[in-house]
């Protein structure tokens, strides 16, 4: 089904409603559906900087499966750090 077909459709339901607020609101569902069942995968790299515990991620980025570090899987921690930094 194109974009078009279903802006036909809600139009039906809400014949007040423009192709533009239709869009975004198919729009809003396109990417609250690819969250929700993590259908979109990609990588992205970062240089880090030693002692350096936080970094900004890109806001695109919805979850982090795994982080390697010169081709070597880094193990997720389960607990809490044995040493803080204040951040």
């Amino acid at each position: 089904m194109t974009q078009a077909q279903m802006i036909e459709i809600i139009r039906m339901h809400h014949p007040d409603m423009g192709e533009t607020e239709a869009r975004l609101y198919l729009n809003k569902a396109l990417k609250e559906f690819c969250r929700e069942t993590e259908i979109l995968s990609g990588t992205t790299t970062f240089n880090t900087v030693v002692d350096t515990r936080y970094y900004s991620i890109d806001s695109n980025v919805i979850k982090i499966n795994r982080v390697d570090i010169n081709d070597y899987e880094i193990s997720r921690l389960s607990g809490l750090p044995e040493k803080t930094d204040g951040s």
